[in-house]
């Protein structure tokens, strides 16, 4: 049900002209990382929230959490998965979008943040105060920096994980990476 989903909303968004990138567990898996997720995230402009409002009804879905970033769906009947919707600012949006990556989904095409930026994203949600497992997250930022190479002595990389993980990100990848050499 997870990719006839994707699917779904890929296609309602494409014809509304609604840009989204798909993030979370499921942009993990487009990014060679194969785990288990249980939901669908994806990320919109702050401006386009009402209209994910109306695809999200249009297809059995009713908001059950809502902050002023972030909004999360349920569907009416059991067994689709959950959906969570991250909004961010035009500016946050455009560096995102400018580096995405088009990667298949199913019978469509997707786009996923480029590694860093899903390295970014996941220091964001790990560092969040309601996240419940931030060892996951962490989880998948070592992945990510292990199967796309990406160096933490880089200093556009560097500056990237400082920015949202403070120092002791920097610190745990650093030492993350000189276990693996």
């Amino acid at each position: 049900m997870t990719l006839e989903l994707i699917e779904r909303l890929s296609v309602e968004a494409g014809k509304r002209g609604l840009e989204f990138l798909l993030i979370g567990g499921q942009a993990m898996i487009q990014h060679g990382y194969e785990r288990l997720t249980l939901d669908v995230d994806f990320l919109g402009t702050e401006a386009s929230r009402g209209t994910w409002r109306e695809v999200m009804a249009r297809y059995g879905y009713h908001a059950v959490a809502e902050t002023p970033a972030f909004e999360q769906f349920a569907h009416t009947e059991p067994g689709w998965p959950q959906v969570d919707i991250m909004f961010v600012n035009p500016g946050t949006w455009s560096k995102l979008r400018g580096e995405a990556e088009a990667k298949v989904s199913g019978r469509v095409t997707v786009h996923v943040p480029s590694p860093s930026h899903m390295v970014a994203l996941k220091l964001h949600a790990a560092s969040s105060p309601q996240r419940e497992n931030a060892e996951k997250d962490w989880n998948d930022i070592l992945q990510l920096v292990r199967r796309h190479h990406l160096d933490p002595n880089d200093e556009k990389f560097a500056a990237l994980v400082t920015r949202y993980g403070g120092t002791g990100a920097l610190d745990r990848l650093k030492k993350s990476s000189r276990q693996l050499s």
